[in-house]
């Protein structure tokens, strides 16, 4: 088997190609053979030691969270039958936050509860789909309902509409009943913006605060939903309605400014479940979700897939192809 592994902490350059034993599942696992992986903005983190999960990461590590690929196999008590994933079912699935293991692997093993089938009759050309559909779809979801509770008749403002997330953030908030939702991106992604369904703010080309401002009356928005943060968070709190709330994306993100002012405000942690999965599948067959992959690479290529990472200004979702590691 051939696996991307991260021997020390560093550039991305730093990331191997290399072969190794194929994984053996444990009680409760399932053994997948991967065709792609997602890449996020944590892996690249991860990578630099950058993330404060990194501590959590044992060298030489193998890095990536979600993948979609095939069912081999299954560790004791699973039975995959029973599970509607028999041996050959095709898979999509993000690992849980304390599961360090990676998935930029041609074979992986991950908790039967981390996985959802693929939709009958999704054709191969739209598997990547599903490789960057469960940790981005999961985090949007955790938001909107755990952390926003959005409710129907609210307004929302998505700061990084264009970015993974953000793409689904937008048609599932206006599918769970808001109003209106403002997001934010470069202008040469509003075209997208407004396919999804959002009121896109040109944050390179006019000034967001003046812009909410204007299209509020001054009243500001119900919600907010940062996946920026940096120099975002402090200035939207400034943007919210009377007993409004602002959910923070990044996991080390301090809302401590929010909550001197009693502002309601949250960091969202990611919490995928079988049900969430099979939600966001539906949800894609049935076009509510349509998830943009803008770069698939080769695993030559990894290197490449993190700096584009940490550029920060990838439209949609970079995923890595492993069918082929030769």
């Amino acid at each position: 088997m051939r696996q991307i592994t991260l021997p020390a902490f560093g550039p991305p350059d730093a990331l191997r190609l290399e072969d190794a034993p194929a994984p053996q599942p444990a009680p409760g696992e399932v053994l997948v053979r991967v065709a792609f992986a997602g890449l996020n903005p944590l892996d690249y983190k991860l990578r630099d030691g950058s993330s404060g999960r990194a501590s959590a990461l044992t060298l030489p590590a193998v890095l990536g969270r979600e993948m979609v690929g095939e069912v081999i196999g299954a560790g004791e008590g699973v039975d995959l039958d029973a599970l509607g994933m028999p041996v050959g079912t095709r898979v999509f699935g993000v690992r849980d936050l304390g599961d360090m293991r990676g998935t930029y692997a041609e074979q992986v093993a991950i908790p039967a509860a981390d996985l959802a089938p693929v939709p009958d009759g999704v054709p191969e050309a739209q598997l990547p789909v599903f490789a960057g559909l469960a940790l981005a779809g999961s985090t949007a979801l955790t938001a909107l309902e755990d952390d926003a509770e959005l409710a129907p008749g609210m307004t929302l403002l998505v700061h990084g509409g264009s970015g993974g997330v953000g793409q689904m953030l937008v048609p599932l908030a206006l599918r769970a009943g808001a109003t209106t939702v403002w997001a934010t991106g470069r202008s040469a992604n509003a075209q997208r913006l407004r396919d999804l369904g959002a009121r896109p703010i040109a944050y390179d080309t006019e000034d967001w605060e003046s812009a909410i401002d204007a299209a509020t009356d001054g009243r500001g928005v119900d919600r907010i939903i940062d996946a920026h943060y940096f120099d975002t968070f402090v200035p939207s709190l400034d943007h919210l309605a009377p007993g409004g709330r602002i959910v923070a994306l990044p996991s080390l993100a301090d809302v401590a400014p929010a909550r001197e002012r009693g502002i309601d405000a949250r960091v969202t942690k990611m919490a995928p479940s079988p049900q969430r999965l099979a939600a966001l599948a539906a949800a894609v067959a049935d076009g509510t979700l349509d998830v943009e992959v803008s770069t698939v690479l080769s695993p030559a290529q990894i290197a490449e897939g993190h700096r584009m990472l940490e550029d920060g200004h990838t439209r949609g979702k970079i995923v890595l192809d492993l069918r082929e590691t030769a």
